[in-house]
C-alpha cells in the first residue's frame, strides 16, 4: 500500500495546532471497519466493512474519473454547498478548487475511521485554515445543529447544493436522513428568525426608547432568579386542547406556579383562573390586544420584553417584571440602570415562557395547551382575543368555527401527522418549527423534569401525563406559595440612573446628527459621477467606504442602526460580495457607485428616525424628573 506518510505527519502537526482534541482521538483510533489500498490507477481507494461485508467507497479502478462524474451535474456556483460523506476527499478537493468565490462549504462525515484514512490523502492544514470551509465530524446531531448556525450566512443565502458521496450515504443511510432533517430545521429556523427581524424593522428599538421611563419603574426579572426553586410550574398556551382540562387548573390554588403565554390569558380569566405570571414578547400593537382590558382582572404579574408595545407599559407598569432578550440596545441601557435579567427567545412566546420557568427555578415543568397542531381543526382554544373580535361583530359561533376550519385548509404549508393519541391531525411548517425549537430547548436544559399534560396535539417527545395525575403527584400535598411579597421588590428607578440615561442619549444624539450631515454630503457627491473618470471615482468610493466605516468605528452606534433595520446592510453585503468577486474596474465602477449610493439612501431615513426617537426619549425622561 502506497500511503503518503509525509502528508500524514504534516496533517498531524496541523491538527495539533488547530484541533488537538480531534488529533488525540484519531491517534487512539484503530480502524477496524475500514482500510485503504491502491486502485488500478494508482490512487488510493477506501474499503468499508458493514455486517461482515466489504464495500468500496471509491472506485477500485479510477477514483479520479468517478469524482469527475459525481461533480458533473453539481451546482458549484451555489452560495452554500453541503457535502455528505468524505471518503478520501477527492471530491472535496475538487469542489474547493472549482467552486465559486465566496461559496461556503460544509463537510458532514459521521465515521471517524474514514477521517483517519483521509490524513494520507488530503491537506487538512490548508482546508482548516480557510474561512469558507466548515466541518462536522461524528454522529452528534446537536453538534451538527451548532455547526449549521456558524455555516449559514443569511446575508448571502440564495441557493444551497447538497452533494452526496453515494456509496457512503447508502452505507450510513439512517444517519444522513437524520442529518438532512436537522439541517432543514436549522436553516428554516435561521431564515425565519432573520425574516422576523427584518419584518420588525425599527419597531422594537423604537418601542424600547418609548418605554424607557416605564422601564425604570418596573421590576427586573433578575430579582426572581431561582425564587421558586423546585416548585411545579404550569406553562399554559392557547392550543385547542386547553379546553379539555383548563378548569382543573383551579385546583392548583397557589400550590404551584401558573405561567401563561399572552394568548392564553383571557381564556384563563374567563374561567376564573388568575395566572401568577403572564409572559409577552411580541412588539406589535396587535399582540397587545391579547392583554387589552385585563389590567383590572389580573391579580398577579406580567413578564414582558422591553421592546413590547408601549400600551403594555402604560397599563401594567405597577405589576410588570421586565426582561432582556439580549438586544444590543438593552445591553447598553443596562450599563446605566443595572442588570435586568436575560431570557432566551425565538419565534414563539412559548420559548420565553419556558426559559422563564427554568430561570425562576421551577421543577417539574408542565405544558398545557401546547398542541403545535390544529386539534379539532381549530387554531386556538375558546375565549381568545381573536374569538372576541369575531363575536363582537357576528354572534354566530357556528359560522366562526366553519370559517376557522376553512382558514386552516387554506394554509399553504399544512401537512398531516399523528397526534399523541395516534390519530391523524393537521399541522403546519411554522408550528413544526416552533415545536422543534421547543424540543431543542428542552434537551439543552439538564436536570429538569418536563411533562406534557396538554391531552392533545403532537408534542409526544417528552413524558405525557394527564393533568389529573400531575396534580395528584406534584400539587395536592404541597403548601401554598406566598406571591404577595413580590410586590415589595424594588423597581429599577433612581434619580441617578435617570440622569445617566439622559447623558447617554444626548451623546448618541450628537453623533447621529453629525452622521446625518455626512450622509447628505456624500450622497450629493455620489449623485454627480457620470462625468468623472476612473481615478476620481475610485477616490470617491474610498471616501464612501470611510463614511460607512465611521458608523462602525463605535460598536454601539452600529448596533443601534442595525437594530433599527438590518435591511440596508443586508442588501449592501449581498451586492458587495457579488461585485467584489469581479473586482473594481472601469466596467464595474458604475455598479460600485450605485451600491454605495443605494446604501446611503436607505440609511439616511433610518438615521433621521433614530434622531427623532432619541430626542423624544430625552424629552420624556426630562419632563418626568
Amino acid at each position: 500500500m502506497n500511503t503518503d506518510n509525509r502528508l500524514y505527519h504534516e496533517n498531524q502537526r496541523a491538527l495539533l495546532q488547530l484541533n488537538p482534541s480531534l488529533l488525540q482521538f484519531l491517534d487512539a483510533l484503530s480502524p477496524d471497519h475500514s482500510r485503504i489500498e491502491p486502485s488500478q490507477s494508482g490512487l488510493l481507494t477506501l474499503i468499508y466493512k458493514k455486517n461482515n461485508q466489504e464495500f468500496y467507497i471509491h472506485s477500485k479502478f479510477k477514483p479520479a474519473e468517478e469524482t469527475s462524474r459525481l461533480l458533473q451535474k453539481a451546482n458549484l456556483t451555489a452560495d452554500h454547498i453541503i457535502l455528505f460523506g468524505l471518503g478520501l476527499g477527492y471530491h472535496l478537493e475538487s469542489i474547493m478548487a472549482n467552486k465559486a468565490k465566496g461559496t461556503r462549504v460544509l463537510l458532514v462525515e459521521p465515521e471517524l475511521e474514514i477521517l483517519h484514512h483521509s490524513l494520507y490523502t488530503l491537506n487538512w492544514a490548508n482546508l482548516m485554515n480557510r474561512g469558507d470551509f466548515f466541518y462536522c465530524f461524528g454522529r452528534d446531531l446537536n453538534l451538527l445543529s451548532n455547526t449549521i448556525n456558524r455555516f449559514i450566512d443569511v446575508t448571502t443565502f440564495d441557493s444551497m447544493e447538497i452533494i452526496e458521496l453515494p456509496s457512503e450515504v447508502r452505507l450510513m443511510e439512517d444517519f444522513f436522513v437524520s442529518a438532512r432533517g436537522t439541517i432543514d430545521n436549522e436553516i428554516k429556523t435561521l431564515l425565519y428568525d432573520f425574516k422576523t427581524r427584518l419584518a420588525e424593522e425599527a419597531l422594537v428599538p423604537r418601542n424600547i426608547l418609548k418605554n424607557i421611563d416605564g422601564l425604570l419603574h418596573t421590576r427586573p426579572v433578575k430579582s426572581l432568579k431561582k425564587r421558586f426553586a423546585d416548585k411545579v410550574a404550569f406553562i399554559v398556551s392557547a392550543g385547542p386542547s386547553l379546553d379539555k382540562n383548563i378548569l382543573l387548573l383551579k385546583k392548583v390554588r397557589d400550590r404551584g406556579v401558573i405561567i401563561c403565554v399572552d394568548t392564553a390569558l383571557k381564556p384563563l380569566l374567563k374561567r376564573g383562573i388568575n395566572p401568577h405570571f403572564t409572559v409577552t414578547a411580541d412588539p406589535s400593537y396587535k399582540n397587545y390586544l391579547h392583554l387589552q382590558g385585563t389590567e383590572n382582572d389580573m391579580r398577579y404579574f406580567l413578564v414582558s420584553d422591553t421592546g413590547i408595545s408601549t400600551q403594555v407599559y402604560r397599563d401594567f407598569r405597577d405589576r410588570l417584571f421586565s426582561i432582556s432578550m439580549g438586544k444590543p440596545i438593552v445591553k447598553m441601557l443596562e450599563q446605566y440602570i443595572g442588570e435586568i435579567g436575560e431570557l432566551e427567545a425565538w419565534g414563539s412566546v412559548i420559548s420565553v415562557a419556558l426559559h422563564f420557568a427554568v430561570y425562576i427555578g421551577c421543577d417539574p415543568i408542565v405544558f398545557l395547551g401546547q398542541d403545535f397542531a390544529f386539534s379539532g381543526m381549530r387554531n386556538h382554544c375558546r375565549g381568545t382575543s381573536w374569538e372576541d373580535s369575531w363575536l363582537e361583530y357576528n354572534r354566530d359561533l357556528g359560522l366562526m368555527q366553519r370559517q376557522e376550519k376553512q382558514s386552516i385548509s387554506g394554509i399553504a404549508k399544512v401537512s398531516e401527522t399523528l397526534d399523541i393519541h395516534g390519530n391523524t391531525i393537521m399541522t403546519s411548517d411554522k408550528l413544526l418549527l416552533y415545536k422543534n425549537f421547543l424540543l431543542k430547548m428542552v434537551t439543552s436544559i439538564p436536570g429538569k423534569h418536563f411533562i406534557n399534560a396538554s391531552e392533545g396535539g403532537i408534542l409526544g417527545e417528552i413524558e405525557i401525563k394527564s393533568l389529573h395525575s400531575v396534580l395528584d403527584e406534584f400539587v395536592f400535598k404541597q403548601e401554598k406559595i406566598d406571591f404577595s411579597h413580590l410586590s415589595e421588590i424594588p423597581t429599577l428607578y433612581s434619580k441617578q440612573k435617570k440622569e445617566k440615561l439622559i447623558r447617554f442619549f444626548e451623546g448618541k444624539a450628537v453623533f447621529f446628527k453629525k452622521y446625518k450631515k455626512k450622509l447628505e454630503n456624500i450622497l450629493s457627491e455620489l449623485g454627480n459621477t457620470d462625468a468623472l473618470s476612473f481615478h476620481p471615482v475610485s477616490l470617491l468610493l474610498d471616501k464612501s467606504q470611510e463614511v460607512k466605516d465611521l458608523l462602525y468605528s463605535t460598536v454601539q452606534n452600529a448596533e443601534i442602526v442595525e437594530m433599527w433595520s438590518q435591511g440596508p446592510i443586508f442588501e449592501f453585503l449581498k451586492r458587495y460580495k457579488k461585485l467584489n468577486a469581479n473586482g473594481f474596474n472601469e466596467t464595474t465602477q458604475k455598479e460600485w457607485v450605485s451600491l454605495f449610493r443605494d446604501y446611503f439612501l436607505k440609511l439616511s431615513p433610518l438615521i433621521s428616525s433614530i434622531n427623532e426617537s432619541l430626542g423624544k426619549s430625552i424629552e420624556l425622561l426630562r419632563c418626568r424628573q
